[in-house]
């Protein structure tokens, strides 16, 4: 009987483990970043870890950091496309899509725009 407890103890501390090491949500959203104007293909692939996101996103060949939180729906987040640039990203996250605003925090030069993505 001690042997069984054993063994039954041991199978799911296993099972536990391993769901520990699966790692974070993976979540890939596809869609358009439009400025003045303009639309330009992006794809954002971010992991989940509670409230924090952070992944990367990528707009024609140009890639960046993407690192925030999200609270209920609102997302708050730095999108970071170079190291001498970033932008503060406000939008909402829905089970389907993520949309918001960009501007420029530190990024001479840089536009505002808008971001329209959808879950892949």
């Amino acid at each position: 009987m001690r042997s069984q407890t054993l063994k039954i103890t041991l199978a799911a501390l296993v099972l536990v483990l391993a769901a520990c090491q699966q790692g974070a949500p993976r979540l890939e959203f596809e869609g358009v970043s439009l400025i003045d104007g303009t639309e330009y293909p992006l794809t954002l692939s971010v992991s989940r870890y509670g409230e924090r996101l952070m992944g990367e996103y990528r707009v024609k060949a140009a890639k960046g950091t993407f690192q925030g939180t999200v609270t209920d729906t609102v997302i708050t987040a730095e999108l970071t496309p170079g190291p001498n640039c970033t932008y503060s990203f406000e939008g909402e996250l829905t089970e389907t899509t993520l949309t918001g605003t960009f501007e420029p925090t530190a990024c001479p030069g840089g536009q505002t725009g808008t971001w329209d993505l959808a879950l892949r």
